[in-house]
């Protein structure tokens, strides 16, 4: 779709905004909806959890390409081979040239404020990540530093979240708890030490933007680094 051809498409998930197009599936495609749309190509985030639908996709004589998605070089490179498949490499060569003219154009705060990325709040528990996915990268280039270092998805006891101080609480989407930053503001004022909640730097990114790796990345870097700078200040 970033590419413009949209037209290419005889299938997609229940997580994508196509309107009009066959829905195969949700995380992991339907293999029998899949071929009932005959496709030329079936593309794949390369995550470990999908290899083995993405086996018995193979095995039914599918052409699958899992694209790897985790960083932001795992980005520009997936939406350059989705470029060369649909035969559209100028304009995907055009979708990573407006990615990293909005990175080029980003003014870091003076200050590097601390970001909490949470994709979850459980019981005494938060669920972030600890560096080496596009989010992380994206704090970075935008002026901030992830507060937690560790695994790519980190459980983290909230002591730890008090421990770290974080200077921008940033939820990474919406969800039923959290729907708008008022509610999670809300939730964390039960912690008024961290700098975060004393500023009210505590957000919730609008949408799913954020959240998701891929070549509309251009349009979340300057809202990114909105949030960063106030948490700068």
């Amino acid at each position: 779709q970033a590419v413009g051809a949209t037209p290419h498409l005889v299938g997609v998930t229940s997580f994508c905004d196509v309107p009009g197009v066959a829905v195969v599936g949700d995380f992991n495609p339907r293999p029998e909806a899949v071929m009932a749309q005959e496709p030329d190509v079936v593309l794949m985030a390369g995550y470990e959890s999908q290899s083995s639908v993405a086996g018995s996709l193979t095995a039914l004589g599918l052409d699958v390409k899992m694209l790897p998605l985790v960083t932001l070089a795992d980005m520009r490179a997936s939406t350059r081979e989705v470029g060369a498949i649909v035969d559209r490499q100028a304009a995907a060569s055009a979708v990573i040239t407006a990615f990293d003219g909005a990175l080029g154009a980003v003014v870091e705060p003076a200050k590097k404020p601390k970001v909490l990325l949470v994709y979850d709040v459980q019981p005494g528990f938060v669920i972030t990540t600890g560096g080496g996915d596009h989010l992380s990268e994206l704090v970075a280039a935008c002026g901030g530093v992830n507060a937690i270092s560790g695994p790519v998805t980190a459980r983290i006891g909230l002591e730890r979240v008090l421990e770290a101080a974080p200077d921008l609480i940033l939820h990474v989407a919406p969800d039923q708890r959290f729907a708008d930053s008022a509610a999670a503001l809300k939730h964390w004022s039960a912690w008024a030490s961290l700098p975060a909640v004393a500023t009210g730097n505590v957000v919730v990114y609008p949408d799913d933007g954020l959240a998701r790796n891929g070549p509309h990345l251009a349009a979340v870097v300057p809202r990114l680094a909105a949030f960063i700078a106030a948490a700068a200040r």
